[in-house]
Parts: structure tokens; C-alpha cells; sequence
């Protein structure tokens, strides 16, 4: 190659190199002078911000006859008045007192009244024998199992119906007994086997027990069961026709001697 052509390729390459070289300055540039803008902008608007607006003088509007509050009025602390108490107003008694009152003294015999008949009887005097006394009905005296509403043992008087007094009063007559009654009475006294005690008694007009009677196979046991049923507590009495009544209650004891 000749030096000619050799010189203008080096002119070339130099030439390209300081295209290029200007054209990166430039976009530099353009980004330099977008933030001074920018910051340019910033400064300004808080330039204008800051800057303040001035003060109007505010002028109260004018209401005519209706009285206005002012400010220092209005800030100064209300006073409450306490209300006083009202003392009760006192009656004026008069140092004069009424005069005592002065009772007239009359001299009074009081009338005498005599009989002009005294040999006559009293017609107002009456005669107890006179009245003829009504004697009571007779208290009926009828079956535990008959009657329209049988005795009431105690616990079960929430009960409504015939047949459920019934059932608790045995329920609560079985439990009373082999609470109280001694079985080893039996064995005591040389008895064997199967016992069996016969207790009838009557509950009265009242609820109370009476007329207790008892059989069994050695007087020891009757004792016994006597004693155990005079311990029944009062009960509340059968009725029949709305009318309280006697009613006969039989209970069998039976309990086993074991030898």
C-alpha cells in the first residue's frame, strides 16, 4: 500500500473517533442540564410554598341590638353560684297562752229504776236445758282397700291418684318396718324357719294409730311389732265423701331365722 492511501485511512480513523467522542459529551450533557432543571423546578415551588399569604383583619359583623361576647370575656371562668339553704320558717308562738278551760261543777244523781213486778220471772232468761243437742254423725269406719281415698303416709303428698298413695304408703310402711323391727328376736328365743307376725290397726279421723292388734308365734315377737307400730308417725286421715273416716290397715311382718 502507498503513503497516500495510508494517511487517509489514519485521517478516517481519527475522524471517526472524534465523532463519536462529541456525541457521548452531548448525552452527557443533555442529562446535566435535565437535573439542574429539575432542581431548579424543586426550588421554586418550595420558594412558593414558604411564602406567605397576608393576614386578613377579621371584623366582627355587626348584629344589630343582640349583645356579643368578646374574647376575653368569654375566656374568664364562670362563677357558680352555691344555692343557699332555705331555713325552714318558724311559727311565732305567742308568749300568751289560752286561758285553761273552766268546767262547770253540776251536781248530778243518777236515776234509780226498781222493778215494778219482782215476783215476776226474767222473760229474757233462757233455759239451757231447753235447747235439745243434735248429736254427731258417727264416724264411718271403712277399708284400706275400699276407701275413696286412703290415708297419706308421710313424703307422699305430691301424689294426685288413689292408687299411687296407695302403692307409696306400703312402699313407705315396708321401709319403716325392717328399720325398726328386730328379727333377732326369733333367734333369741329359739324359733326356726319362717316367721310371720299378723299386725291389723286402725288410722283414725285424725291420722293416729289405735285399736293395734298382733298375732304371731311367740309373744315376744307381738311385743315387738307393738312397739315398732306405735312408733308410725301422724298421718293425714282417709275420706270418704269428702268427710274424714277410720280406715283398717293390715300389714304381714315375715322374715327368716337363719341357724
Amino acid at each position: 500500500m502507498s503513503n497516500s492511501q495510508k494517511s487517509e485511512s489514519r485521517a478516517r480513523q481519527s475522524g471517526d473517533r472524534t465523532t463519536s467522542k462529541h456525541d457521548v459529551n452531548l448525552r452527557k450533557n443533555t442529562v446535566v442540564y435535565f437535573q439542574i432543571g429539575l432542581i431548579t423546578a424543586l426550588l421554586l415551588a418550595i420558594f412558593l410554598f414558604e411564602l406567605k399569604s397576608p393576614v386578613s383583619v377579621y371584623e366582627p359583623q355587626d348584629y344589630g341590638d343582640i349583645p356579643t361576647v368578646s374574647e376575653d370575656q368569654w375566656n374568664k371562668p364562670i362563677r357558680r353560684e352555691v344555692p343557699k339553704e332555705v331555713q325552714p320558717k318558724t311559727e311565732e308562738v305567742s308568749d300568751l297562752l289560752p286561758p285553761e278551760p273552766v268546767e262547770d261543777i253540776v251536781d248530778f244523781e243518777p236515776p234509780t229504776f226498781e222493778p215494778q213486778n219482782p215476783d215476776a220471772p226474767d222473760s229474757e232468761s233462757i233455759d239451757e236445758s231447753s235447747f235439745v243437742k243434735v248429736p254427731e254423725p258417727p264416724v264411718e269406719t271403712t277399708t284400706f282397700v275400699a276407701v275413696e281415698r286412703v290415708p297419706v303416709f308421710p313424703g307422699c303428698e305430691d301424689l294426685k291418684t288413689n292408687e299411687e298413695l296407695k302403692a307409696c304408703m306400703q312402699e313407705k310402711m315396708n321401709r319403716f318396718i325392717n328399720r325398726n323391727f328386730d328379727t333377732g328376736i326369733g333367734e333369741r328365743y329359739g324359733l326356726q324357719g319362717i316367721n310371720k307376725v299378723d299386725i291389723q290397726f286402725t288410722i283414725d279421723e285424725f291420722g293416729k294409730v289405735t285399736d293395734l292388734k298382733t298375732r304371731a308365734p311367740h309373744p315376744a315377737l307381738e311385743e315387738e311389732a307393738v312397739r315398732v307400730m306405735e312408733k308410725l308417725p301422724q298421718m293425714e286421715p282417709g275420706k270418704q265423701r269428702d268427710r274424714n273416716v277410720r280406715v283398717i290397715y293390715y300389714q304381714p311382718i315375715k322374715f327368716q331365722i337363719q341357724n
